[in-house]
């Protein structure tokens, strides 16, 4: 009986000294978890809401509540502008948090956030055929951890609050692979061992609504509240072991060894007078994102690395120069060959701000922030994305100059007929025919925006033939085939496969 009553004892003293170990205590904890998400994030969760009640609505394919707002072909847009509101007024509220705004500050920024993204990607709007899509989602996210400390904080609190953030993210999708897979489970069980019947829209359903609402929510929840906290000992007892892994041993000497490689590619342009490659923007770009992303993780611990990341973190400064030098002078080679593109664009303002940034380190007050390496190529994405300063809308400018030059200078030789066609098929497929059609054409406003009448008309108008097709002379030619054949080739007899 003594033992029994210990025992007793002993599991009454266990339970009141663990009192949240029970079901009751878990699912209280949960849903408590998901209260605070919503109380600070309000504007948020209601964008996540909407943009999953939508999908919804389109899996139940029940157009008919929302086709008195919108055209039900437009349901799919619907959804990612609702997205993109909802990420647009995450960053909003954590600015407002971050600087002790009141509750009601916090909330108007987020639903002005999140509108203003929605009308910027909303194709129902005039200057949203100006966005490139990914660069701005891109941007968006990118503004989750930079805006906190836009103003206030510092490197070591901005790299704690970016590792916390990643690991909210992660588990908000590990709680996506969890519920999504769990109740697929559940229903594919249910179907197969009962016989019971479960809809393949069930399935949509849940994914839809854990993906859109749920997993994000969750995500929210385990947001850090604390942007004052700096990494502590442990924190910086671990990254000090990763750096030894990833900084001084792949990451630094990869970069150096990056960087010399592209000092002797450009001595070599400066020997032989030749010019560069047309992929070196992309090798720039890839070099230049690594070191800032390098930077970014091992600038705070400078006390704790060893001596290839201090060599790294001190002077790569040094180690930019000529590779945008390089950078440079590629892009003026082709913009005054092809104009801009959007990708010409975008790199060359990596460019620029690249300088910016090595330009900044001269400032004692900005050496070294790394916030600013990341706030500024962010800022710049965002305003690149969309507008008339944006890169579509550059690109449509400068390629509708370089048309018109082409098709003014008669007569018009086959290679520029081709470059006039690329040219039209592009200005075709961002709805701005009506900026190189002669006077005396009419555009119908209703054709077809990706290719067709519209295009097609416009190039006999100019005198350009529709039909010819376009291959870049260095474009390589593959030919399969199992059975002996003998083609002609241009510049020699012919080809004979299979013999």
């Amino acid at each position: 009986m003594h033992c029994s009553a210990g025992g007793f004892e002993l599991a009454s003293h266990s339970s009141d000294t663990h009192p949240a170990t029970g079901w009751k205590a878990a699912l209280r904890e949960t849903l408590s978890a998901a209260r605070d998400a919503i109380q600070r994030f309000p504007v948020t969760t209601l964008f996540l809401f909407l943009c999953a009640f939508v999908a919804n609505l389109e899996i139940l394919d029940n157009r008919s509540l929302l086709g008195w707002i919108i055209s039900p072909a437009r349901q799919d847009d619907l959804i990612l502008s609702l997205a993109v509101a909802a990420l647009a007024s995450f960053p909003a509220t954590l600015f407002a948090q971050a600087h002790r705004f009141q509750s009601g500050v916090g909330i108007l920024l987020g639903l002005v956030a999140g509108l203003l993204a929605f009308a910027i990607i909303w194709p129902g709007f005039a200057f949203a055929s100006g966005t490139t899509e990914w660069a701005f989602v891109l941007a968006l996210a990118g503004f989750v951890p930079v805006a906190p400390f836009i103003g206030r904080g510092s490197s070591a609190s901005f790299w704690l609050f970016g590792a916390r953030l990643v690991f909210a993210g992660m588990l908000g999708l590990l709680a996506l692979g969890l519920f999504g897979g769990g109740i697929s489970a559940i229903l594919a069980s249910l179907s197969h061992l009962f016989g019971l019947p479960v809809s393949h829209d069930l399935y949509q359903h849940v994914w839809a609504s854990i993906g859109l609402f749920i997993a994000p929510l969750f995500a929210m929840g385990q947001t850090p509240q604390d942007f004052e906290t700096a990494p502590g000992d442990m924190e910086a007892g671990l990254m000090k072991r990763g750096m030894r892994a990833l900084g001084d041993f792949a990451a630094v000497p990869i970069l150096i060894v990056y960087a010399i490689i592209l000092h002797l590619y450009a001595a070599k342009i400066v020997i032989t007078w030749s010019l560069p490659d047309g992929q070196v923007g992309w090798l720039v770009l890839t070099y230049g994102f690594c070191i800032f992303a390098v930077l970014i993780l091992t600038r705070p611990f400078m006390d704790t690395a060893r001596a290839p990341t201090r060599f790294f973190v001190r002077f790569w400064p040094l180690l930019m120069p000529v590779p945008l030098v390089l950078l440079f002078y590629a892009l003026a080679v082709r913009l005054n060959a092809y104009g801009v593109t959007v990708d010409r664009f975008l790199l060359g303002l990596f460019g620029v701000i690249s300088a910016v940034l090595v330009l900044a380190q001269l400032l004692p007050r900005l050496r070294g922030d790394t916030r600013l390496v990341a706030a500024l190529p962010v800022a710049a994405l965002l305003l690149a994305s969309f507008g008339p300063q944006g890169a579509i809308s550059r690109s449509i400018d400068s390629q509708t100059e370089r048309f018109l030059a082409i098709v003014d200078q008669k007569p018009v030789s086959p290679e520029a007929e081709r470059d006039a066609l690329s040219i039209l098929r592009f200005l075709n497929g961002k709805g701005a025919l009506d900026r190189v059609a002669p006077d005396t054409l009419e555009i119908d406003p209703d054709g077809d925006l990706n290719g067709g009448d519209r295009y097609r008309d416009v190039a006999e108008a100019w005198g350009l033939d529709p039909d010819m097709k376009y291959v870049r002379p260095e474009a390589p030619i593959t030919f399969f085939g199992t059975e002996a054949v003998a083609r002609p080739i241009e510049g020699f007899d012919l080809l004979f496969v299979g013999v």
